[in-house]
């Protein structure tokens, strides 16, 4: 019994032996107030059999100055109505009994108890009377008479526990042998009313949930249950818990959990909806809880791993999931057993703290991306990626580059590229050779301003080596474009500057013979240079240093 089930069972017994107390205090006060504290007619006034003889609802019997129901000045046109409201209290169906009696004539016996002690209740027809007795069914264990000021202090205590159990949002019920109600807190008062458009239910009260109690929860569990209400298009849902009582009875608790299904509700939605993307994924899911057993994997999965389906829908270990793909040659072939279980346990390690990654490159050649994340609550997911595509292209594209950069290697000339922000992007062995410096040894290569430097330092004065500074950043026309330059040792070249694909620039420097009579011819198809354009525009011949078109 939990501690919220042990308190409302607790209140209800305390309510049920003061209720019990105070009935048995009110009945024998009658007595007392009338014959003293001390009469025995108080004490016994519920030891006798009591015997009420009506007649169309007027009392003919006389009324004993030791009656426990009826004071000796009752009016006996009501007396009736008087003995039943007081009779209630013992029997939630008397009303009822007695209008049967009067309709019908038919006849009852009902046992009552008044504290430790049982009390029968009868009611019959004697010619054109109607006849109620009360009495003893046995030997009694005796009753004292109880001070007022301890009365009110029950009634008080009374009102107090029943306060607390009408404040539950819970709804509280007890039942009898027979399963009916014969108790409930005003939370279920309410559920009732709202289930009978708002009329007032009588005694015994309908039970709330009548078929989903059958039978009922055992002892200290749960049970789920929905209430379809008028007012509301969803249903209501209440977890009912039952505590066993002496004699048959016991008591009920249903708890409100309408947000606890609403957001079992979402998260199903969501699993379900990460379950479909989870299973059009290319990539292998595998989830393992804390204790390291896999909860969740995708179709992905088995057409990568080759591991049997019933293999993984058997919750296997971590260890035993490895196990597997290694007997699938599917996971990189250690050494020797001892670094194979060294792996399977950085694997791990690594995954917990979201740093795990490799490339597994398996036995038939396949290469494998494995990425291990950490979920909430311990566990771990692990993502198995097919990039054996992926890496071949790599590696074919590499050799492709290696081979253009020999290509380039071998030419007589000095080949930079640059990008338009000024990186290098690549360079051959060529231009290491004339400069004495060869950028692809270095951590990171030089940018155009720090190459443009080591060329002016090189070289006799020149403009070209702005002009390709805004030629690489596109600040002016990007048509090709030659001209000569002689370094400090007095080698001519020609420089080639030329745009190329993705906003980069190619700069050649090639060496020239002097012997020829125009070295520049052929290099570039048209001028784009402003100092030759504006020398062909005036007339002027070309100096040594000019720039020659063919």
């Amino acid at each position: 019994m939990d501690n919220a089930a042990t308190f409302v069972f607790l209140i209800i017994v305390l309510c049920t032996g003061a209720a019990a107390v105070i009935l048995t205090a009110r009945l024998l006060l009658r007595g007392g107030a009338r014959n003293g504290p001390d009469s025995a007619g108080a004490r016994l006034s519920m030891d006798v059999m009591h015997s009420y003889r009506f007649r169309d609802g007027y009392l003919l019997s006389d009324i004993t100055p030791d009656d426990a129901f009826l004071d000796t000045d009752a009016d006996r046109a009501t007396a009736l109505r008087q003995l039943v409201a007081a009779l209630s209290p013992l029997s939630p169906d008397m009303a009822d009994r007695i209008k049967v009696l009067q309709d019908r004539g038919q006849a009852f016996v009902l046992e009552a108890r008044i504290g430790a002690d049982t009390v029968s209740i009868g009611g019959r027809k004697e010619d054109d009377a109607l006849v109620l007795t009360i009495g003893p069914t046995g030997g009694t264990t005796g009753r004292q008479v109880v001070e007022v000021a301890t009365l009110e202090t029950l009634q008080s205590e009374l009102s107090d526990l029943r306060t607390m159990l009408d404040g539950q949002n819970a709804l509280l019920w007890r039942e009898d042998e027979r399963r009916r109600v014969v108790w409930a807190n005003a939370a279920y008062l309410r559920i009732v009313e709202r289930l009978r458009d708002g009329e007032t239910p009588g005694w015994p009260l309908p039970q709330v949930f009548p078929d989903q109690l059958v039978p009922a929860p055992a002892d200290g569990t749960l049970r789920r249950c929905q209430l379809d209400l008028p007012d509301r298009e969803d249903p209501a849902w209440f977890e009912v818990s039952r505590e066993g009582l002496p004699n048959g009875a016991a008591t009920y608790t249903a708890q409100r959990i309408d947000r606890l299904v609403t957001a079992e509700t979402s998260l199903r939605t969501f699993l379900q909806t990460s379950t479909k993307t989870f299973a059009a994924l290319p990539i292998g899911l595998a989830v393992f809880d804390r204790r390291r057993e896999l909860v969740t994997f995708n179709p992905a999965l088995l057409n990568l791993t080759n591991v049997p389906f019933n293999m993984l829908s058997d919750r296997p270990t971590l260890s035993a999931f490895l196990d597997a793909l290694r007997e699938h040659q599917r996971i990189p072939e250690p050494r020797d057993y001892k670094s194979w279980r060294n792996e399977i346990a950085r694997l791990e390690e690594g995954a917990e703290t979201g740093t795990y990654q490799e490339i597994w490159e398996l036995p038939d050649g396949k290469s494998f991306r494995v990425l291990g994340r950490p979920h909430p609550d311990g566990a771990i997911a692990f993502m198995f990626e097919d990039i054996s595509a992926e890496v071949s292209l790599t590696r074919k594209f590499r050799a492709d580059l290696d081979m253009f950069q020999a290509v380039l290697d071998t030419l007589p000339v000095g080949i930079a590229v640059f990008h338009a922000d000024g990186t290098m992007l690549s360079s051959n062995e060529g231009y290491a050779r004339l400069w004495g410096d060869n950028p692809n040894g270095h951590e990171q290569m030089p940018t155009l301003g720090e190459a443009s430097a080591l060329w002016a330092a090189r070289c006799d004065p020149s403009g070209v080596w702005g002009d390709i500074r805004q030629f690489v950043a596109h600040e002016i026309d990007r048509g090709p474009w030659v001209e000569k330059v002689s370094t400090r040792d007095g080698l001519h070249m020609a420089v080639r500057i030329e745009p190329a694909r993705g906003r980069s620039t190619v700069v050649q420097f090639l060496p020239l013979d002097d012997s020829m009579t125009d070295p520049l011819s052929g290099l570039v198809a048209a001028s784009a240079t402003p100092l030759l354009d504006a020398a062909r525009a005036l007339g002027q011949p070309e100096s040594d240093g000019s720039v020659q078109t063919a």
